[in-house]
């Protein structure tokens, strides 16, 4: 290990064994987010300082304007900076310097920092991680989850560890203190409670410009997740027959087997939450049996279908017209609308 760890190490053991033991925590796996140490400078009076010199000169210099005592690590490189401050904080000073300087700096006890160089290594060396669990709230769903597993780790540094557990709805996260409190207000922010809509559909069949009726279909929608509505009958089609062997009950014969298909108008619709509108993804199919047989046999109807597909913007309370369906065989067709009411 580097000098400069073991130096670390050494300083950090000397500290346990005094006040500053009760700084010291164990990984946690709990939903609380972990607070980091914060510094308690013994003033806290706004930071004016304008100076070109060292940069360890100019950390001394906040130290004393704040009370803070200020260790370096052994393998600081120390450079001639300008640094101009007004009224600053003190986080806001130390973030500043550390920019202009290249470095960065670790709460030790509430009144002494540590600073080196911002370097991988050195943050590798000197971070402490800690592990905690977030439970998810509402994106519960694989696809919901996995998108905010992708924003933590574009956000997070790449050495942060960022792992799924789907069984339990969590994510585990492994980081810095600092991190994990970034992590928790990032979930705070991303993992809301999905929108809620009642989505209606005006089916109206015309023949011609004349009116025959008008029907409604209503379902309630959450934002992201798909909804199939049928409404109609299933009609048996043949798929094939075989010979049944005579037995002492029953004569031998020919067995026919079916299968079903569902005739009537099909709904299905995911919609998705855009500000204050919303997306919405219809496939809508209208299906019927043509009153001439198909010639193959009498369980073999001609199943006649049209379908509507698209993507519409929907804003609620207006009603947004999406199409229309011809009925093949007449001059009928069906006009489709949808209506838009957002519940919370």
């Amino acid at each position: 290990m580097k000098i400069a760890s073991r130096w670390f190490a050494i300083t950090l053991a000397a500290a346990l064994s005094g006040p500053l033991a009760w700084t010291q925590t164990a990984p946690t796996t709990t939903t609380k987010p972990v607070v980091p140490l914060q510094l308690k400078p013994l003033s806290n009076a706004p930071i004016t300082i304008h100076m070109i010199d060292e940069s360890k000169t100019i950390y001394q210099a906040i130290g004393k304007l704040a009370g803070l005592t200020v260790l370096f690590d052994p393998d600081y490189i120390s450079k001639r900076v300008q640094v101009d401050l007004t009224n600053a904080s003190l986080s806001d000073g130390l973030r500043i310097v550390g920019e202009i300087a290249g470095t960065f700096y670790k709460p030790l006890t509430p009144d002494t920092i540590f600073v080196a160089q911002n370097t991988y290594q050195k943050h590798r060396d000197l971070d402490d991680l800690e592990d905690e669990t977030f439970y998810l709230k509402n994106a519960t769903q694989p696809a919901d989850a996995n998108e905010l597993i992708a924003a933590l780790r574009n956000i997070l540094p790449a050495d942060a560890k960022v792992y799924l557990v789907i069984n339990e709805d969590a994510i585990v996260v492994r980081t810095t203190p600092e991190l994990l409190v970034l992590t928790q207000k990032l979930l705070n922010d991303l993992d809301l409670p999905k929108k809620t809509y009642h989505l209606t559909y005006t089916v109206t069949e015309m023949d011609g410009t004349k009116l025959i009726g008008t029907h409604h279909v209503a379902m309630l929608a959450v934002s992201g997740q798909q909804i199939k509505v049928k409404q109609g009958s299933k009609v048996p089609i043949a798929t094939g027959s075989y010979n049944t062997a005579s037995t002492d009950n029953k004569a031998a014969g020919v067995q026919t087997q079916y299968t079903y298909i569902d005739v009537g108008l099909n709904f299905d619709s995911v919609l998705t939450a855009v500000g204050d509108f919303a997306m919405l993804k219809a496939d809508v199919e209208r299906s019927s049996v043509a009153p001439e047989p198909s010639g193959v046999g009498a369980q073999d109807p001609i199943v006649n279908q049209t379908s509507l597909q698209g993507t519409f913007l929907l804003a609620p309370g207006k009603p947004a017209r999406l199409g229309s369906l011809d009925m093949p065989g007449s001059s009928h067709h069906l006009d489709i609308e949808a209506t838009l009411e957002q519940l919370h």
